[in-house]
C-alpha cells in the first residue's frame, strides 16, 4: 500500500533539512542506503515505515500529478531552482531534492508557499530550506553573472 503524500511530505522534508541523502541500495532494490549511516531514532523509524515509497521515488523519480494541484510543478521547479543556484546538489535522493518533492507534494505547496508576499518577508518561518538571505545572494548572484531570473 502506498502512503498519501500528506504522510510522505513531512517525512521527506525533515530528512532533507536535515541534510540526509538517500540512494536505493545498488543490489538489494527493497533498501536504502543513507548518509549519514546513523539517523537520529524518530527519522529512521519514520523512514522504515515508508521505506518501499521512497525507494519507489528514488528508482521511478517523481513528477507532480498534472490533474492535481497546479503549483505543485512550479514548487519543485522553483526548489531545485534555488538550490542549483545556490551550487547544491539536485539529483534525486540529495538533501535539496528531498526537500523540493516534500514541499511540492500534497498540502506541502500550500506549506511552502505560506507566507511569501511580493519578494518580501520569508516563508513559513524558514520552511523553504534557506533564509531570505540565501535567497537574495543567489538572486543576485545569477543577476551579476548576466544569467537573472
Amino acid at each position: 500500500m502506498n502512503p498519501h503524500p500528506h504522510e510522505l511530505a513531512p517525512l521527506l522534508l525533515a530528512l532533507g533539512r536535515a541534510g540526509i541523502e538517500l540512494a536505493p541500495h545498488p543490489t538489494d532494490a527493497g533498501r536504502l542506503r543513507h548518509r549519514p549511516a546513523d539517523l537520529p531514532p524518530d527519522l529512521s523509524a519514520r523512514l522504515r515505515i515508508h521505506r518501499a515509497a521512497v525507494v519507489g521515488l528514488l528508482v521511478d523519480g517523481y513528477a507532480p500529478d498534472p490533474h492535481g494541484d497546479t503549483d505543485a510543478g512550479y514548487v519543485l521547479g522553483e526548489r531545485l531552482g534555488v538550490a542549483d543556484g545556490l551550487g547544491m546538489p539536485t539529483h534525486p535522493g540529495s538533501a535539496a531534492w528531498l526537500v523540493a518533492v516534500g514541499e511540492s507534494m500534497g498540502d506541502g505547496c500550500h506549506a511552502a508557499t505560506h507566507g511569501v508576499h511580493s519578494g518580501h518577508g520569508s516563508t513559513d518561518e524558514g520552511h523553504s530550506g534557506g533564509g531570505e538571505g540565501e535567497r537574495s545572494n543567489a538572486l543576485r548572484d545569477r543577476q551579476g553573472r548576466g544569467s537573472g531570473p
